[in-house]
């Protein structure tokens, strides 16, 4: 301390300790980290529902045991059908008591294997990344391992799948081998077993091509290798198996060659399951139900991964059955015709829903269509001429379902099977092996990342028809099991309207001085949308406007419903509602629910997206054409963490209210999971949190969905961009608009884009008088120019001045072709021939139409190319 002139005592500075230090710089921090980014206040309001438990159906009550040599016992009769099993072969026989036709799960000849004697088959995952497939016949029924009980109309069996002998080629053959012990060990040894007669000279040749196939010599270090990276092909493994044991090779041989290498030989416990399936006849229906919540494993090395559920059931045999065809739900639908094996092309295996999109998300798809209804059938008539079909339907775990096609031959020599078979499977647990270094890196060192075994109750429901079938019969079949599963009423309605996307506000990069910087632009404001409206006075609209709330097309999260400035100010937007109130058309406001492009909402990726398999929030891009992989430049889209939804939609109900009319975007078809290891929030459990917010905005709004999975339909008004096409696979036979048949009266429909598409809208027009579509437009006030060079340059051709015409040539073709017909609720549907439709509706009209871009003669009937014939 100091003394003054005046002799007043002065304090000099205080020591600052390192504390206090610390806590200034990190005040600092937080005030600049708050100036900058002002949605650090607003994450707070952004809340985290809890993880919903799966709500398990459980087991059906046991009425008592069944011995395995009881025959053939009746277990359920009911609604003109008969079940029965036969409890050595565990065969599923259900019986038509009218026809006589007769549906087995199994199928026996002197041709079947063992997938064809096996109710189900498994396949499961090892810690070493390993797959392995094991069917119940081969691993549980041939050795006695399962247990039958009965149920309620129905039994339970418990497969007790065991490790007969390991596949593991690491416990047979050496990674590494010395080359004199190369020679000495299996060389030499193969002369020596062929000269003592104990494998002939093919058994020797074989296993010589194994070696020469799998191992590789290392001059330099004097040894040889295995040069397979991962697992070779299980033929190749069962041969070198075979030739372990044939030259007598010993574990402790095995041990003692990998130790000179310093190479460790593990051998696992053998794998061990207990998996459980339930069969009953429910209102003459089969339904199947294998709880995984019951599956039981034997070690902690093996998770079992997928299911194959009735691989066998109702199989056609390519000599037996000629006549017939398989029905996919890809895209619209697709038949398979019968018997069309052709090996340039793998076998059909689809995933439901998209459900493996977030393993595969970084290239581009290679299937155009996904599959969006969880069904397959087929139908045939045999030889005799007699009858039958069946149609599956998943009614629980759809979200982990596949759909399999196994087209059949007579010619075994082309590399086929003689039976024909369409059924599902399912993923007891999804896994990605996620390449370390990222997705497009050359390097390909991978980790296994998996959700391990996913509660869920996946049933089957098969639909039985004991006669002559089409799809038509299996569509309304499908649509009279949603109506009574979803309380749904059939609505028709009969005047003609016009579809009409309209781009709004969205975000576009400028440039002043050389900087970049962003700026809102809207491409249709209120008053111009108004204007158009106006234009097209005396058509009925159904309008989509997009990019109105929360930045626009880039826009935040939707936890509020804010306006887009660029659309112009309140009293423009008054009177386009206005317009809307006063008149038939409808106005929906455009949003996403789920998907965030702008973070300053108060959006955290790291706390509220959803996790990719890598371990990461997921950053979405559009895909570069050019090689099929994420787009450097663009904006990053991301996907909210499920347990976010809920707090979103609700805040959004409220910040809408004043919007009755809502088309939501990504609520309809996006896969919803997140796979954050130790807070994996599956796809079970994340589709009922869709499904409950769905419920919440359907019950104050009117909504419509773009392109809805079938299971979302109850929710909507719309279903828009519906697709008359399948994907169009090599060994399909046809598309077919077994979507439309079941959507129709459900909901109203959409075709896709009529301005936007290749096609000409002749092709749209034939959609909406086969199948009382809507067609649809996209379109825009100003000239889409501003957008080349952009992320939307996949907006084109939608300037409004130029569509005009077109638009009102369009829809005054349509109003014109259903005055004729009448009607838009169809009561038939056929296909005269490759690409020829006829439908027939409730009004008496019928409309047959030719998606050939060449003229046909068909059943008296001349159509040119991409032409239509109504009739009465």
């Amino acid at each position: 301390m100091l003394k003054s002139l005046t002799g007043v005592t002065i304090r000099g500075p205080r020591r600052i300790g390192a504390r206090e230090i610390l806590i200034a710089i990190l005040a600092v921090l937080v005030l600049a980290a708050i100036y900058y980014s002002p949605s650090l206040i607003k994450h707070a309001n952004i809340k985290r529902q809890s993880a919903p438990e799966y709500k398990k159906a459980g087991l059906a009550a046991s009425t008592g045991e069944l011995a395995g040599n009881s025959g053939n016992v009746l277990l359920a009769s009911n609604e003109g059908k008969e079940l029965y099993i036969d409890t050595a072969s565990l065969n599923l026989r259900v019986v038509d008591t009218a026809t006589g036709t007769e549906w087995n799960s199994l199928y026996q000849d002197a041709k079947s294997g063992d997938v064809e004697k096996s109710p189900i088959v498994i396949k499961f995952l090892g810690k070493d990344s390993s797959m392995y497939e094991w069917d119940a016949y081969k691993y549980s029924i041939q050795s006695g391992r399962y247990k039958l009980d009965k149920i309620n109309n129905g039994v339970r069996i418990v497969f007790d799948f065991f490790e007969t002998e390991s596949y593991r080629l690491n416990e047979y053959m050496p990674a590494k081998i010395s080359v004199d012990n190369y020679k000495k060990e299996f060389l030499d040894k193969i002369d020596e077993k062929l000269g003592e007669g104990k494998i002939n000279l093919a058994e020797a040749q074989k296993y010589r091509d194994a070696l020469n196939i799998t191992y590789q010599l290392d001059q330099d270090k004097d040894l040889y290798f295995n040069k397979f990276s991962g697992l070779p092909p299980l033929s190749l493994v069962k041969d070198l198996i075979n030739l372990s044991k044939a030259v007598e090779y010993t574990t402790e041989m095995l041990i003692a060659d990998s130790q000179q290498f310093g190479i460790q030989v593990t051998i696992t416990q053998p794998a061990r399951f207990l998996v459980t399936m339930e069969a009953a006849l429910d209102k003459g229906d089969l339904v199947v139900k294998v709880p995984t919540y019951e599956i039981e494993g034997g070690n902690d090395f093996y998770t079992v991964q997928n299911i194959s559920v009735l691989p066998a059931f109702g199989l056609s045999s390519a000599e037996k059955e000629e006549d017939g065809y398989m029905v996919v739900p890809d895209g619209s639908g697709a038949l398979f015709k019968l018997n069309t094996f052709n090996g340039k092309y793998p076998e059909y295996d689809r995933p439901v829903y998209n459900n493996t999109y977030y393993d595969t998300l970084y290239e581009m798809p290679e299937f155009p269509e996904n599959l969006t209804m969880p069904i397959f059938g087929m139908y045939a008539t045999d030889s005799t001429g007699k009858s039958r079909g069946y149609m599956g339907i998943i009614d629980r775990g759809a979200e982990l379902g596949h759909i399999k096609v196994q087209l059949g031959t007579k010619d075994s020599s082309t590399g086929g099977m003689p039976y024909n078979k369409v059924y599902s499977s399912f993923d007891s647990m999804q896994y990605s092996r996620v390449k370390v270094f990222g997705p497009y890196s050359d390097n390909d060192a991978r980790f296994l990342s998996s959700t391990g075994i996913i509660n869920v109750d996946y049933s089957v429901r098969y639909k039985l028809f004991g006669s002559k079938v089409t799809y038509y019969e299996m569509a309304k079949a499908y649509q009279n099991y949603l109506i009574q599963k979803y309380d749904l009423k059939l609505t028709y309605n009969t005047k003609p309207e016009l579809f009409l996307d309209v781009i709004g506000a969205l975000t576009l990069e400028k440039r002043m001085l050389g900087v970049p910087y962003k700026e809102g632009y809207s491409m249709t404001k209120y008053n111009q949308l108004l204007a158009i409206m106006k234009d097209l006075n005396g058509i009925n609209k159904i309008v989509n406007y997009k990019g109105v709330f929360n930045n626009g097309l880039n826009n935040s999260i939707s936890n509020k419903a804010k306006l887009a400035s660029a659309n112009g100010n309140k009293k423009d937007l008054k009177a386009l509602m206005d317009y809307f109130a006063n008149g038939d058309s409808q106005l929906f406001i455009n949003a996403d629910l789920m998907r965030v492009s702008d973070k300053s909402g108060g959006f955290w990726p790291k706390t509220n997206a959803l996790y990719g398999f890598d371990g990461k929030p997921l950053a979405f891009k559009k895909y570069d054409y050019s090689d099929g992989m994420f787009s450097e430049s663009g904006t990053k889209q991301y996907l909210l963490n499920p347990l976010y939804l809920s707090d979103t939609v609700q805040k959004f109900i409220k910040g809408s209210k004043d919007y009755p009319n809502i088309f939501v975007n990504d609520m309809g078809s996006t896969y919803y999971a997140s796979y954050k290891s130790g807070a994996v929030i599956d796809p079970v459990v994340s589709d009922n949190i869709v499904n409950d917010n769905l419920q919440k905005l359907a019950e104050s709004k009117t909504l419509a969905l773009d392109n809805p999975n079938m299971d979302k339909i109850p929710y909507t008004k719309y279903a828009a961009n519906i697709s008359r096409e399948s994907s169009n696979y090599g060994t399909m036979y046809v598309s077919i608009p077994f979507r439309q048949l079941v959507m129709n009266g459900l909901t109203e429909y959409t075709t896709l884009n009529v301005n936007m598409s290749p096609d000409s809208s002749q092709y749209f027009l034939l959609q909406a008088f086969e199948l009382g579509s809507i067609p649809k437009f996209t379109i825009s006030a100003e000239n889409v120019d501003v957008l080349k060079n952009s992320e939307y340059s996949d907006y084109f051709s939608t300037e409004y001045s130029t569509l005009a015409q077109d638009i009102k040539t369009v829809y005054a073709d349509y109003s014109k072709g259903l005055s004729e017909i009448g009607s838009k609720e169809i009561a038939g549907h056929r296909m005269l021939d490759y690409n020829v439709f006829e439908t027939t509706y409730a009004s008496g009209a019928s409309v047959v139409v030719n998606y050939n871009k060449y003229p046909v003669s068909i059943s008296g009937y001349n159509l040119d190319a991409l032409g239509y014939i109504i009739k009465h």
